[in-house]
């Protein structure tokens, strides 16, 4: 009689143990949904507000007095960069913070330790960023082409503060889209939300951060370049355990951007056309090398396979999954797309969209 009571318990314990490693799951998921969000209503709020404080400014100085329109957003739009530096600077490591604190799963410290991956290797991935970057730029000015005003508007909103007569806006500018931006997307992207979506598989939670990641800039024309880039950024952060790598990764496309933009300034359309072409071929082939010879070196290390959840704190293990009984699909895509925030970000990235093509036609 004893035997039997012990084996009718052992279910009761089962469903148990399962219901926790599927809500641990799940939490973690709705995190990575949570984290953006966050994100996305701090950044929003603060931008609105000193866009306000701006449009006040202007007014007060006389120039918001003017009838033409396009002279008052003009010297707005030169404010576009240093408010969304500030903005970002602020909501990103926040909701990140605040995400990793709730759900456990990580420091900021972990993030930013010494990458287990030589300096050879950091610079053959920096290449090979550069390399995809421009690769994906094919597949950017086919939606260019369909989306033009969102790239017009970002493509103004970069130059007005890059090259804002005002030498204090210019280096803020250059300095958040060079160095600031890139660090701090990378905290929120490859570090928190990459870290929530890895709780099950590394390989989905390169996925789920470049996903976010092109969801986060809120237009169509960037979404797919975020996203394709994003898969390269995940992978080099998994592969060393740190955001440093990806960091001067994304340092180094930003940058690499505003000196082309610097460069065209410099130049007649003609000119600029002739360069452009010569150091897209250059920089596309030697990209392209990097990225290979970074794939296969990287790929016939055993020990670099091994740190699966280098980054994440108390993963679901192997046999812990086993209990669930169900495939690794529903494990990552069904948990992940069950979200109530995913669907409220999801709109709220098309009405962004929406809003900006329609703004900007």
């Amino acid at each position: 009689m004893e035997n039997t009571n012990t084996i009718e318990t052992q279910p009761a314990i089962g469903d148990k143990e399962k219901k926790a490693i599927a809500t641990k799951i799940k939490k973690r998921y709705d995190w990575s949904w949570y984290c953006i969000g966050i994100q996305m209503i701090l950044s929003q709020g603060i931008s609105m507000a000193l866009m306000l404080l701006v449009v006040i400014a202007e007014a007060i100085s006389g120039r918001g007095m003017s009838s033409d329109s396009s002279a008052l957003m003009g010297s707005v739009m030169v404010y576009a960069i240093p408010i969304a530096a500030v903005a970002y600077i602020i909501s990103n490591p926040l909701s990140a913070f605040i995400s990793l604190k709730v759900t456990k799963a990580a420091s900021f410290k972990d993030y930013l330790k010494k990458p287990d991956m030589s300096v050879p290797m950091i610079i053959l991935a920096v290449f090979a960023t550069l390399g995809l970057s421009n690769i994906d730029s094919i597949i950017m000015s086919i939606f260019e082409s369909i989306f033009s005003a969102s790239s017009e508007q970002i493509s103004d909103s970069i130059s007005s503060g890059v090259f804002s007569d005002n030498v204090f806006l210019s280096i803020l500018s250059v300095s958040y889209v060079c160095i600031l931006g890139p660090f701090f997307e990378e905290l929120l992207c490859r570090g928190a939300i990459q870290t929530l979506g890895s709780h099950i598989s590394p390989k989905f939670g390169i996925f789920v951060s470049a996903f976010i990641f092109g969801i986060f800039h809120l237009n169509i024309s960037q979404f797919f370049n975020a996203f394709i880039l994003g898969l390269l950024l995940g992978y080099v952060t998994y592969k060393s355990g740190s955001i440093i790598p990806s960091t001067l990764m994304h340092i180094a496309n930003n940058s690499l951007a505003v000196i082309t933009m610097a460069i065209g300034e410099k130049m007649t359309e003609a000119q600029f056309e002739r360069f452009e072409i010569i150091a897209t071929v250059i920089i596309t082939v030697v990209g392209v090398l990097s990225l290979i010879a970074y794939l296969i070196i990287t790929n016939k290390s055993e020990k670099e396979k091994a740190k699966a959840y280098a980054i994440v704190n108390k993963p679901v293990k192997e046999e812990e999954v086993a209990l669930l009984e169900k495939s690794d699909k529903k494990l990552t895509f069904g948990y992940f797309l069950t979200s109530p925030a995913f669907y409220g970000i999801l709109a709220f990235f098309i009405i962004s969209c929406v809003t900006i093509q329609m703004t900007g036609a």
